[in-house]
């Protein structure tokens, strides 16, 4: 059936941000010529108007020729139903943008208070793909949605990118733009780009049971042991063999780095005063050195392993309570952090010690 143009209303749900003003005239075109093939989808309103569910386009080429009726389709549906059934004929149609697709989404679940799950299955998707679009528009910087809408990033980049927080996102996207990563670059360049924390650990005053689960509630994967000497003769259940042991129980990798260590004579003259903290922490950047220490090669393994902790013995990296000395695991997370790589990715942020 026709009705006027004039009773039909945009509706408050409609999904369809922008418009296409060139497609719109070449629409209005083939109307004048060929007619209206397509009935617009309507509802009707208690006020004796209508509601438009599909046909937006269409409806402004009409106004576009002066038309002063249209030919419609009823349906009988109620508002939440009609704004599910606007979304899902533009995604049959496939002529919404991404961004459409999560605002329109966003719109019902806080109007109607729809779950995703039956967002999902109303509109024939999964309840992966419905996340996946509210992420775009809940979980993402400003920059990164004009990044999206300019087809800069796909989608799935835009999804990868929401797992940040905000003021590190556009951080991302830059390091994506312009090394110009694939989604599966941009997924592994992630899990180095969220590596971000280096964290320390001494096991004085600790049981190897309260040692392993403040690791394990830090969600630690590698334990890097920095003891020169990995024998212990006080707290022999963290000699390496055992502590590797009850670590690999735990899923939490051990290795030992005896290079990053402090030989016993070193270590020995600080702690009983006849070297200065400053000519301590003087010999060990120099004992870096000597060793030929890559950073860059060092760092590209801490973030490749996931989340890292320095152990060592010393209860606390600096001075505290009872602790008069310094432990050199201050020290070379000093060095990490304040070493800027050129690769963003291999850069540390803060520390934490546990």
């Amino acid at each position: 059936m026709k009705i006027k143009i004039g009773k039909i209303k945009l509706s408050q749900y409609n999904p369809r941000i922008n418009f296409d003003e060139d497609y719109i005239r070449e629409l209005a075109d083939s109307l004048k010529t060929d007619g209206l093939w397509n009935p617009l989808l309507v509802r009707r309103m208690d006020d004796g108007n209508y509601e438009l569910i599909s046909g937006a386009n269409r409806l402004r080429a009409a106004k576009l020729l002066g038309w002063d009726e249209i030919e419609v389709r009823i349906l009988d549906v109620n508002s939440d139903i009609g704004a599910l059934l606007a979304i899902k004929t533009n995604l049959l149609q496939k002529n919404l943008s991404d961004i459409e697709e999560a605002k329109a989404i966003k719109k019902i679940i806080d109007e109607f208070g729809y779950t995703q799950s039956e967002i999902a299955k109303m509109l024939g998707k999964s309840i992966t793909w419905v996340s996946n679009r509210l992420a775009l528009i809940l979980d993402i910087s400003k920059k990164v949605q004009n990044a999206l809408k300019e087809n800069k990033i796909t989608t799935t980049h835009a999804v990868l990118i929401s797992k940040l927080s905000k003021n590190e996102q556009d951080l991302f996207l830059d390091y994506i733009l312009d090394y110009k990563l694939n989604v599966n670059e941009c997924r592994e360049s992630l899990k180095k780009f969220q590596n971000r924390i280096l964290y320390t650990i001494g096991y004085q005053g600790k049981n190897l049971d309260e040692f392993i689960d403040i690791l394990i509630k830090n969600k630690i994967s590698i334990l890097v042991d920095i003891r020169d000497s990995v024998k212990s003769i006080n707290k022999p259940e963290f000699n390496s063999e055992i502590l590797k042991r009850e670590l690999n129980k735990n899923k939490i990798e051990y290795i030992h780095k005896p290079e990053l260590g402090v030989i016993y004579q070193v270590r020995k003259a600080y702690i009983d005063g006849y070297l200065t903290y400053e000519c301590f922490k003087k010999w060990y950047n120099w004992h870096l050195k000597e060793i030929n220490f890559n950073i860059e090669d060092f760092k590209d393994f801490l973030k490749k392993n996931g989340r890292s902790c320095f152990m060592c013995m010393e209860q606390y990296p600096k001075p505290k309570n009872n602790q008069k000395y310094y432990c050199h695991r201050d020290f070379l997370v000093e060095v990490l952090l304040n070493h800027v790589s050129k690769n963003p990715l291999l850069n540390f942020s803060s520390r934490i010690d546990l």
